[in-house]
């Protein structure tokens, strides 16, 4: 069967959704560490960290892992983590609204003007290969009431305006790779622009930590990485200094630390010797790239970056959205 557009709607009981996150009996999480070429860096079986910073980032990495693993233990079965990424827009603001409309939705202040449509029937959950289970679909109320749940001061704003809602489809990068979950399409008065929701209730959604701040040891957010075919070297993609010599160049390695459930990553700078010049480095920043090799095949791990406990996506950068809720 062909693959209709993401944007296509479809009928209540033909919904396609994302990676299933098999819930079962967590085993103790054994943290493992290892990186590219630099100091500090392991690979295989070699000793662990021994710098005081990549020690403390060991520590934090194990935090972060127990925590995924109790975000999984206590979510719904089966469950889907689409880290941050809940809403999505579709197409541009127009100027004379986009400053207003924009600040509404960052900041939850929708309102339903007409009726909207109920749940549907039973929905399927399935993935990139179009294997998955059943799940519920939430209604078109409860979407917005989770988009409106996040609703803050916006100094003044007007309330974007719902004035209808189809049921649809969207897709999702995440560590996976991209998948596709039911959504509801909300239109709004005065504007093209549609807005996006998943509709996956929230039990059936992976919690993941929200409440972890940065340290400066966690260095550089990878923003997405890719897989080589026998799936244990990840090669990271992030914004850094150009990858040149002198004062303005940097030298980065990766590490990731496993567990059963998920891999943290993170990326470094390698120190070099100061060079004693002073001279202004232009503040443009390079995409430069490292591999980090595993212990064992990715498999349906989820990728987390250390610096924010949210998943790293597999293949591009992450749709820019509204924090999730």
């Amino acid at each position: 069967m062909s693959r209709p557009s993401p944007a296509a709607t479809r009928p209540p009981g033909l919904v396609r959704v994302a990676t299933v996150v098999v819930l079962s009996a967590l085993v103790s999480a054994v943290l493992v560490a290892c990186g590219s070429a630099g100091g500090g860096a392991t690979r295989g079986g070699s000793p662990a960290p021994t710098t005081g910073d990549d020690q403390d980032r060991a520590q934090r990495a194990a935090r972060l892992l127990d925590r995924y693993a109790a975000a999984l233990k206590t979510s719904g079965s089966p469950s889907v983590d689409l880290g941050d990424q809940l809403e999505q827009q579709e197409g541009d603001w127009e100027p004379a609204v986009g400053e207003n409309n924009k600040l509404a939705w960052l900041t939850g202040h929708l309102v339903a003007v007409a009726p909207l449509p109920p749940a549907p029937g039973p929905g399927r959950v399935v993935d990139g290969s179009l294997g998955g289970v059943s799940t519920t679909v939430i209604s078109a109320d409860a979407a917005l009431a989770a988009m409106t749940g996040r609703r803050s001061s916006c100094d003044g704003c007007t309330d974007l305006r719902v004035t209808g809602a189809s049921l649809t489809t969207m897709d999702v990068r995440t560590s996976a790779g991209t998948v596709t979950v039911p959504a509801w399409r909300f239109t709004l008065e005065g504007t093209a622009v549609t807005l996006l929701r998943v509709a996956v209730p929230a039990s059936g959604l992976v919690h993941a930590p929200v409440d972890w701040t940065p340290a400066p040891v966690d260095g550089l957010r990878p923003e997405s990485f890719d897989l080589t075919p026998g799936g244990r070297t990840l090669t990271l993609t992030f914004t850094g200094a150009p990858d040149e010599p002198g004062p303005c160049g940097a030298d980065y390695r990766g590490q990731a630390f496993e567990s059963d459930r998920a891999v943290v990553v993170a990326v470094v700078q390698v120190p070099r010797e100061p060079s004693g010049q002073g001279i202004a480095c232009s503040a443009i920043g390079a995409v430069r790239t490292v591999e980090v090799t595993l212990h064992r095949e990715l498999g349906d791990r989820a990728v987390l970056s250390l610096v924010d406990g949210q998943q790293v996506v597999r293949g591009s950068a992450r749709t820019i959205g509204p924090p999730a809720r």
